[in-house]
């Protein structure tokens, strides 16, 4: 059972951080994130191999840290980039889209995937009235356009 903000999610909600992982926009792989330090790469060595050309042997790790994940590029031919700016590390965030070489994954923080959906619970959770009057406030059109 994971706690968050008094709301309590089943285990089968998903614990783990994970790495899904489009390759070719023809197969979908989630890998869950279970081990403290991951290695990414074509060899079949790696914990999560990406049997893709544009990616290297050894392309990245993703390590375990108290705030989340940290991913680092191990000096790969093509690259890693996360949302879109190349990096030799970064610090991951739910949501972050990850490229290895010409391959695209994004990862999901399970933690922040949970809070979100406390967030999303407790704005349903608002007086009806309270949800009109701030609609309310929204201009429906510019009258100046």
């Amino acid at each position: 059972m994971h706690w968050t903000r008094g709301i309590a999610f089943d285990q089968n909600w998903g614990d783990m951080a994970r790495l899904v992982l489009d390759c070719d926009g023809v197969d979908v792989v989630t890998h869950e994130l279970i081990l403290d330090v991951i290695t990414i790469g074509r060899a079949p060595s790696n914990h999560i191999v990406i049997d893709d050309p544009t990616v290297s042997a050894e392309h990245a790790s993703l390590t375990k840290l108290p705030s989340g994940y940290r991913l680092k590029d191990l000096g790969s031919t093509n690259g890693t980039q996360v949302n879109g700016l190349s990096i030799a590390e970064a610090e991951l965030k739910d949501g972050a889209e990850i490229r290895f070489g010409h391959v695209t994954g994004v990862f999901r923080d399970a933690i922040a995937s949970i809070d979100q959906a406390v967030d999303s619970q407790i704005d349903d959770k608002r007086d009806p009235a309270e949800q009109i009057r701030a609609s309310e406030t929204q201009p429906i059109f510019d009258p100046r356009a």
